[in-house]
Parts: structure tokens; C-alpha cells; sequence
């Protein structure tokens, strides 16, 4: 039975495995290679040569998403054999895939399989620039619009994690321009993510669509717990809405910050964040409410 005041949160691709929360949990490292193992024989066979202390593939970015996916699903089975049921799942930009598997929307091998063609689609469809992802602390979305207004940068707001931090995706050179004029504003931290593809953004739309096209034949099953859209905060219930979900998250902007305050007002008062960073966790401060945020180390060993 589902906790009804409890929600797992899956981040979005990370390289940072230090101090990762699943070190120190019995049964974490042998579900993990088993996880890896499958991944290894489904989209990628060098998948086998990760370590955490060792190769984590930092600069590739394809075998990072799928590292984190693995990693995060990994985290979603320890839970689960815990016997802890969240009533709220939901995927921070890419965590989607890993959102949909622990609610049994999507088996193991068709997350990985949405990753590789997400990927490719989009990759294949930006043919000219370069572009990239960057977070703005300090300004708010009104500043943000206004510098990419004056400067006419190619560049839009494609998150909001609280009120006065964003996600933007757009062309490299505009995105630079724009964290440097933001410094110039009074933003408390700029960072540029270091990624290649400018998700949740209308430059990736094209790619979105033959992304649709190919994932036609995959299979996505009714949920076994509601999975919450960062886009818009419905509820999604119909195999067909996590479809449409996965295709529509990679080219339009969400909302970490509203969908945050939605479970808030349903009465979630705990949140675990499934993946190999805290950066939720540290995120959580910046909300104001009755509730408790846990790395998945600290739930489970609370």
C-alpha cells in the first residue's frame, strides 16, 4: 500500500559519483551490477568497464544518462524491497525515464532504449550550432527574460527550481552572453551544465518528433503509482499520457518549483531523491514548507 505522504523525486543526469548516497546500503553495489550488467548487453557493452572509483565515462554524455538511469532505478528496487510506496513519483527533466520504470510504466530496457533514441533524435536533428544548458541563481524569471530580450539571445527559461533559481537552454554563444550579463545583474551563481543539447526548449522540437516517431513500437503500461508532469502538474494516468509525456518533456519547459509546492499542498511531507547526487535535497531549502527531503541514505538509514 502506498505511503500517501511519501514521494521518490528522480534527478536529472549527473557525473558526480563522490560520496554517492548508495555506498554504504546493503544490497546496493550487487542490484547496481546487475542493472549494469543489463545495460551493458542492451544499448552498450563498455557500460561493463564502469567503476565508481574508477571509469565513470565523465565527458560522454550518452553513457552518463545512462549510468544515472541505471543508478537511479537501482535506487527505486532498494526501496521497493524496503517496502516503502511512495504515492508520488515524479522525473526531474531526464529522470523522467527512471520515474516511469519505478512506477512500472516502462520495463528497465525500455528506459535505456528511450534514452538512445531521445538522444540520437535530438542530436541528429540540431545539424547547425552548438548549444548548451546552463542555471541562473539570484535573479527572477522577469530579470532573466528581460537580459534575453535586450541582448536578443537565443536562449529561453526551461526550468524554475525555486523562486529565485532557473534552468536555461539555448545556442552556447547566446547562453554565455547571458550568464555573464546575469553576473553583471547581481546573480548570486551562474553555471553553465555542460551539456550539448538544449532540453525542454522549442530548438529541440524537430528532434522531439522523429523521437516520437521512433519510439511508436515501444511499450508504456498503465501506472502503478501517479507520476506527476513537471510541465503542467497534471496527474498522469493512461499509458498513452506517459507517451505523449516523454516526447513533450524534451522540447517544453517545466517547473520543478510548482510541481514541488503541488505535492506539498497534497500532503506529501517526505521526498526521497533517487539518484547519486543531493542536489534536490540542497534545492529543498528554497522552498518554504512543512516537509523533509532525504538523500536515499539518510531515509533508509534514519
Amino acid at each position: 500500500m502506498a505511503d500517501t505522504s511519501l514521494s521518490f523525486i528522480f534527478p536529472a543526469f549527473t557525473r558526480d559519483y563522490i560520496d554517492h548516497p548508495g555506498q554504504n546500503l546493503p544490497g546496493f553495489d550487487e542490484q547496481f551490477s546487475q542493472l549494469l550488467h543489463t545495460g551493458a548487453e542492451t544499448v552498450d557493452s563498455v557500460l561493463s568497464d564502469f567503476h565508481f572509483n574508477g571509469q565513470t565515462f565523465p565527458e560522454d554524455e550518452l553513457r552518463t544518462q545512462y549510468l544515472t538511469y541505471i543508478y537511479s532505478c537501482t535506487a527505486s528496487v532498494i526501496l521497493r524491497k524496503h517496502n516503502f510506496y511512495p504515492l508520488y513519483t515524479a522525473g526531474y527533466s531526464m529522470g523522467i525515464y527512471a520515474a516511469m520504470f519505478d512506477a512500472g510504466v516502462v520495463s528497465f530496457e525500455t528506459g535505456l532504449e528511450l534514452i538512445r533514441l531521445a538522444y540520437h533524435s535530438l542530436l541528429d536533428s540540431l545539424k547547425i550550432g552548438r548549444f548548451g544548458m546552463g542555471i541562473l541563481i539570484g535573479l527572477n524569471s522577469e530579470d532573466i527574460q528581460q537580459l534575453i530580450n535586450h541582448f536578443g539571445l537565443r536562449v529561453e527559461i526551461t526550468n524554475q527550481n525555486a523562486p529565485h533559481s532557473f534552468v536555461v537552454s539555448g545556442f552556447r554563444e547566446d547562453l554565455t552572453k547571458l550568464l555573464e550579463h546575469s553576473k553583471e545583474e547581481g546573480a548570486l551563481h551562474v553555471r553553465d551544465l555542460g551539456v550539448s543539447l538544449p532540453y525542454h526548449s522549442r530548438f529541440v522540437k524537430e528532434g522531439a518528433m522523429e523521437f516520437a516517431r521512433r519510439i511508436g513500437h515501444l511499450k508504456f503500461s498503465s501506472q502503478g503509482n501517479q507520476i506527476i508532469s513537471l510541465i503542467d502538474q497534471t496527474i498522469l494516468v493512461t499509458a498513452e499520457s506517459m507517451r505523449n509525456e516523454v516526447i513533450r518533456n524534451l522540447f517544453q519547459p517545466l517547473n520543478w518549483f510548482s510541481t514541488n509546492r503541488m505535492m506539498l499542498d497534497k500532503k506529501i511531507t517526505t521526498f526521497v531523491e533517487c539518484g547519486t547526487s543531493k542536489d534536490l535535497v540542497k534545492n529543498a531549502k528554497f522552498v518554504d514548507g512543512n516537509y523533509r527531503f532525504f538523500a536515499l541514505d539518510s531515509f533508509l538509514l534514519q
